[in-house]
């Protein structure tokens, strides 16, 4: 994966491509997370964690890009988890409803090891 601004591939944790976002996830770094899944979905990696814990402030570009990956990893059976929203994610996850469509975990380690259901 080409280094983005922004997001980074850190090492694999039990299988899953954990993802690093840092900064905020609005529609300057939305593109770099889609082009973010959609190189994992070329390695055929569908199992993929979103660290979130250095992403002060999401909008709605950032929610459409993590919708587009949940989309594209359930397309080849895999899912898109979510670690470690800060507090203003996490409310704008639990407000717009796309916490109860994706999982949404306290921290990456968590995010790896839960069972897939």
């Amino acid at each position: 994966m080409v280094p983005l601004p922004g997001v980074r591939r850190s090492e694999d944790c039990g299988g899953w491509a954990v993802v690093v976002l840092t900064g905020e996830v609005d529609r300057a770094l939305a593109p770099a997370l889609r082009e973010a899944v959609d190189a994992l979905i070329v390695e055929d990696r569908a199992r993929i964690v979103l660290d979130l814990e250095q992403v002060p402030f999401m909008d709605s570009s950032g929610l459409s890009a993590l919708v587009y990956g949940a989309r594209r990893a359930g397309a080849l059976g895999g899912t898109l988890r979510l670690a470690a929203p800060r507090d203003q994610v996490r409310r704008l996850l639990e407000l717009t409803g796309l916490s109860t469509a994706v999982e949404v975990f306290p921290g990456v380690r968590a995010a790896c090891e839960a069972p897939c259901p």
